[in-house]
Formats: C-alpha cells, structure tokens, sequence
C-alpha cells in the first residue's frame, strides 16, 4: 500500500509540475457555480430603454418572391431549417432519451413551419428539420445576429453555441432581449401566467410572500429570474424577509434542485409548472398566478426579415384553420383557466 501510495505522490508532482498556465478569463457577470449544482444569487438583467410594443411583428403580407435571402437559402442551400429548442420542457418540447423522438407543442408548431417551408409533412427525423437542443441561459446566442457575433468575439465558450435560424423555446417578447440579441419576434403563438411549484407539504404557500428567507429558482437569463430579483426586492423595501433568488442554466434543473431539497419552491411559466407536475406528482403546482401575464414569440435574426413574415404567415394559418387551437387544448388542457392563444399584431400593413 505504502509503494502505491508514493508512487500516486509522484504522478500528482510531476502532472502538477507540468501543467500549463491557466489561460485569464475576463470576468463575468454571472455568478459562480455552486457545488451543489445550482448558480446563486440570480443575477438581474441590465435595465433596457423601452421600446415599442415588441410583440408586433412584421406582417406575412409583405413576403415577396423578389426578398426571400433567407428562405431561398434554407430551402436551395443548406437544404434543412435549424431550430433552437429544449428538450426538457415536457409539454413543450421534450427528447424521448431511448428513441431520440422530439415531442410536444412547439415541436408540432415547428413541424407545420418546416411543412409549409419544404412543401410536405416531415418528422423530426427528417435531415431537412434539425433539432438542435439547447439549455434556457443560452439559447438566444444561437441566433446569427451582429450583436450576437460581437459577444462571441469576447466571450469563447459561446463559440460552441450552434448557429439556428429560429429558437422556439417558450421565449418570452422583452424589449431587452431584441436590444440585447439584436433578434426580431414573430407573431406571439402562447401567452401565460408565472406560477409557483412546492414539495408536498408546503401546500399551505399562498405566494411569494410566504416564502421570506426561502430560496426560489428559475432559469437563467429569463424573466421570471427577474421579476423573482424584483420581489425580494421589494420585499426587502417593506421590511419584510425577503425570498432568496437561485438561478441555474436550464429551468428544468429547478425540479431536480426542489426534488433534492435544495431549493423551496420553482418560480416559471405556469405550463412549464404542469409538465413537471405530470413528471412527478409529489411536487405541487399552487394556485398561484402572477398578476400580469407574458407572450412567447419565436426568435429569429434580425437579419432575416423574410423569414420572420414567413413564419407569421404560417401561425395565422394555423390560427385560421383551428391547428394551433388543437394543439393547445391537446398539450395545455389539463392547466385550470389557461390563458388563450394571444391574436397577431403587425407593424406594417
């Protein structure tokens, strides 16, 4: 034992003798990893000058043969359309790990895009409709945008970030988000409420407000983390004890932290909630809603107006022929006084 032990001493000398300087890091605004596996305190999102109603979109009526960069590339070039999106958000987008199958709602929205973009119904197996999944914190650094360039210029670790030409990933429409990404939005296609999830036990939780001193989480870089920040703030402000934000990279590594008992409760959108809850039945999905209730858009490049007049023109399809009804009712129904899908605004006749 004693031969085995010096000659384990020497290797750790010499590998430690010989290892290669650290190459410096810029320093980050995030806040560092935990051991535990989680990220804390959360960090609030630079405020943003406010813009004009995010949510309008560029009008499908505008798509005209003569502009079409974007789509003639997808459709006679690269042959496929990428998208940006989870695979674990049951309900929304989910990777059945034994057959590779992509399943739920914005998958099938995804698939009714790439049906009408190549002219016939694919599966998500098909080499022309790439999946490419991707965690909450940074999933709009996918998208090819010239701010979006410049921050992988300083930043290296999202050079391995692939390149897609949409994310569809419950993305809430922010004015920071187009300032920050340089994106534009389609349409919104999902409109929801920010609930709260508990373990069994703590059903007697009424709000935020019951949860002083207790550690909350949500995803990174998304805006139920900020408005999380501005509670316990304002909590803080009324002498009150305040909620502890946590933060880490995927929302749905919050359930795994709650199962763990490493948090108290998940803060998110209330249909993120429910495919949790389907997932495991001792956490509880409270009757909890927030006061105001957020849009969800598909994200795309700025540059690529036309593909985003393309993508509006399918979702007012969609809305028009009762498909993105059905497929609400089929992966929402079983959430109490959902809100319903929100009606297309454009900028542009």
């Amino acid at each position: 034992m004693r031969v085995v032990l010096a000659a384990l001493a020497a290797v750790l000398v010499v590998t430690g003798c010989s290892a290669p300087e650290p190459v410096a890091q810029e320093p980050r605004s995030a806040p560092d990893v935990l051991p535990n596996g989680y990220v804390s305190p959360a960090v609030h999102s630079p405020p943003v000058a406010p813009c004009p109603d995010p949510g309008r979109s560029l009008n499908p009526a505008g798509l005209t043969r003569a502009q079409m960069p974007t789509l003639n590339r997808i459709r006679n070039e690269d042959k496929r359309l990428i998208v940006g999106l989870s695979q674990t958000a049951p309900l929304f987008s989910r990777r059945d790990l034994t057959t590779g199958e992509h399943t739920g709602f914005e998958v099938d929205v995804v698939r009714r895009i790439a049906q009408e973009l190549f002219g016939e119904p694919l599966s998500t197996s098909d080499p022309r409709l790439r999946l490419v999944t991707m965690p909450t914190g940074s999933r709009l650094f996918a998208l090819d945008t010239p701010k979006n360039r410049a921050v992988r210029e300083r930043r290296p670790e999202l050079r391995e970030v692939p390149i897609v030409d949409l994310v569809i990933a419950d993305v809430s429409i922010t004015c920071e988000r187009v300032q920050t990404y340089g994106l534009r939005y389609s349409a919104p296609y999902l409109t929801a409420n920010t609930g709260l999830m508990v373990r069994r036990g703590d059903e007697g939780v009424r709000s935020p407000d019951d949860l002083g001193g207790r550690e909350v989480c949500s995803g990174a870089q998304t805006t139920n983390s900020d408005q999380m920040i501005e509670i316990s703030d304002r909590q803080r402000a009324e002498g009150k004890p305040a909620v502890i934000p946590v933060s880490v990279s995927d929302t749905s590594e919050c359930l795994m932290l709650l199962q763990r008992g490493l948090v108290d409760a998940i803060y998110t959108d209330v249909l993120i909630l429910e495919g949790f809850r389907q997932q495991d039945p001792t956490a509880v999905l409270l009757d909890y809603r927030s006061p105001t209730a957020g849009e969800a858009g598909i994200a795309i490049s700025d540059e690529d107006p036309d593909l985003v007049r393309f993508v509006n023109g399918v979702l007012d399809r969609m809305r028009a022929d009762g498909s993105l009804a059905a497929l609400h009712t089929r992966w929402f129904g079983s959430v109490p006084n959902r809100e319903p899908i929100p009606a297309s605004r454009y900028v542009d006749p």
